[in-house]
């Protein structure tokens, strides 16, 4: 399933600029935009459905939900192996920003907000360029893996 296969009379999708803001593209996934958001506090990746009008779970198409949800799971599984963490939470909060994105976070017990939600813990701690970079690029790369038949 791909955003072009579900049609909709709704306008053409676009990120919304706060995520664009605050996050960095690892690649496309078969309906999500996948992100890494740039705080080097976390290992933190956002998933967007790349379909227009959606504000929450709910207003994702029947025909559309299992895709994302496997895509949710192949980048905490992904996640899982890079940073061996404690933990992965998953949120789809969108109080602040009326678009819907499923955060993915790596979480352990050392982190500043544990054992807490991460948000309003702190500042936002942008990454070094070559460490953001290194970051992406492992997750785009273990996702690659995860899409592979027999993964």
């Amino acid at each position: 399933m791909t955003p072009s296969s579900l049609h909709t009379n709704a306008p053409e999708w676009q990120i919304h600029p706060q995520l664009l803001a605050d996050s960095v593209p690892i690649t496309n996934l078969p309906l999500c935009a996948v992100r890494l958001l740039d705080d080097h506090r976390f290992p933190w990746v956002l998933l967007i459905p790349r379909l227009p009008g959606l504000s929450q779970w709910l207003d994702v198409p029947v025909v559309a939900q299992h895709q994302i949800l496997d895509e949710i799971r192949q980048v905490s599984a992904t996640l899982n192996t890079l940073f061996i963490p404690e933990r992965i939470n998953l949120a789809t909060i969108g109080n602040r920003v009326d678009q819907l994105h499923i955060h993915c976070i790596a979480r352990y017990t050392h982190d500043v907000a544990w054992p807490d939600v991460v948000w309003g813990h702190g500042t936002r701690a942008p990454y070094a360029t070559l460490d953001r970079l290194a970051a992406a690029n492992a997750i785009a790369a273990g996702l690659k893996t995860q899409s592979q038949p027999n993964s």
